[in-house]
């Protein structure tokens, strides 16, 4: 009897393994060694930049920047700007205010080392309104590995577009943060045994600054008015060290057309909101460029113009978020064989004494906060 039921399970398990296709994407093999240009002109005097790169094999991505092209920025009132390439790829001009206003269009042209011309079309610079607010919310939000919720800081913000602006938008949000080690250094070893008092602080303090990746659109062209309340950025919780000592975020509010709109907006569906690869096939975006030397030959990416207003803040102390963060010190008490397991390859060894009394053994995460990825140059717009 045990075996018949053994007979009938296998055969259904066969069945239902017969019933599942495995789906195997293809991936367009042209899709690689295509030219992508990107880059935006906004109404900040300063630099104006332009990347040009090639696209990389899907199962090998990397960058491959394109240098020695002729660049240019053209403005529908007869200006042009040539841009000097300052790294592999990447391009720059230095425009007055005088060249940068909304209502005026501009275009990217690209001649590559190979002779192949790149054209984006027209884009006009639409009207931006100042960054109205930025707040967040403590909240819960569910958390999948292990199951339940996580405690976070959500950040939202307001728009208030009334008047002559545009009607779609796009967030940018760079953060930074200030954050210590466990210990600063007060012991080394590197063959003899030195003290340092009073103890080195240089290289106990931090700074990192992050571009949040995610993109932030939004359209109030379907809306009464222009203006969108509550819109969510970001979100932060107590896993890392963002909230620690003190943390800013820098929110860039872009005045977009609708046509570079669409385009971000593609994007963000794309990257923000595309589940597992079952769920959501990736959409094919379309940027503003062709190749004129060759039409049948894809140009990705995307040239804009976009006027810009952007607000600092700066938040400490949050009630309700827990801090658990690693902050990678690693202290370990002295081995068996002493100070003989280290060589001139370890020095300089760092260790300090606990309160017990205790020598510990310090990594170079415990005592220099470079090591973390962050600078010991405080930001100038850091509060003194």
């Amino acid at each position: 009897m045990h075996r018949i039921k053994n007979i009938f399970l296998i055969s259904a398990i066969l069945l239902l393994w017969a019933c599942i296709k495995s789906y195997n994407p293809q991936i367009d093999a042209n899709a690689q060694d295509k030219y992508v240009v990107s880059g935006r002109i906004t109404d900040q005097e300063g630099w104006q930049d332009v990347e040009v790169s090639l696209s990389s094999p899907i199962e090998s991505p990397e960058y491959i920047p394109v240098s020695a092209c002729q660049v240019k920025v053209i403005d529908d009132k007869g200006n042009s700007f040539s841009l000097d390439e300052y790294k592999p790829g990447q391009y720059h001009v230095w425009m007055g205010k005088e060249y940068l206003s909304a209502g005026t269009s501009y275009q990217v042209r690209v001649i590559t080392p190979e002779g192949e011309e790149l054209v984006s079309g027209f884009d006009r610079m639409q009207a931006c309104p100042p960054v109205d607010s930025v707040y967040y919310y403590v909240k819960d939000i569910p958390k999948y590995n292990p199951p339940g919720t996580a405690r976070v800081m959500q950040f939202y913000v307001n728009l208030n577009a009334i008047g002559s602006y545009s009607q779609y938008y796009k967030w940018e949000v760079v953060e930074t943060w200030e954050y210590n080690v466990a210990h600063p250094v007060e012991y080394y070893y590197d063959g003899d045994f030195h003290q340092i008092y009073p103890p080195d602080y240089s290289n106990y303090t931090c700074w990192t600054t992050n571009f949040v990746k995610n993109v932030f659109t939004i359209s109030t062209k379907n809306l009464t008015q222009n203006i969108y309340k509550q819109y969510p950025l970001h979100y932060i919780d107590g896993r890392s060290s963002r909230l620690g000592i003190l943390y800013s975020i820098l929110v860039n509010q872009f005045a977009l057309s609708e046509e570079a709109y669409n385009y971000w907006e593609q994007l963000r569906i794309n990257s923000n909101e595309q589940g597992g690869l079952y769920e959501k096939q990736p959409l094919a975006i379309k940027g503003n460029l062709q190749n004129v030397s060759n039409p049948g030959k894809d140009v990705l990416g995307y040239f804009y113009a976009a006027s810009v207003s952007d607000k600092r803040y700066f938040y400490k102390d949050i009630q309700g978020i827990d801090l658990n963060f690693n902050n990678f010190c690693s202290e370990d008490s002295l081995g068996r064989f002493g100070w003989q397991e280290f060589t001139p390859d370890n020095y300089p060894v760092y260790y300090y004494y606990n309160e017990t009394g205790m020598l510990r053994i310090l990594n170079y995460e415990c005592v220099d906060c470079r090591r973390i990825g962050g600078t010991t140059v405080k930001p100038d717009f850091w509060p003194k």
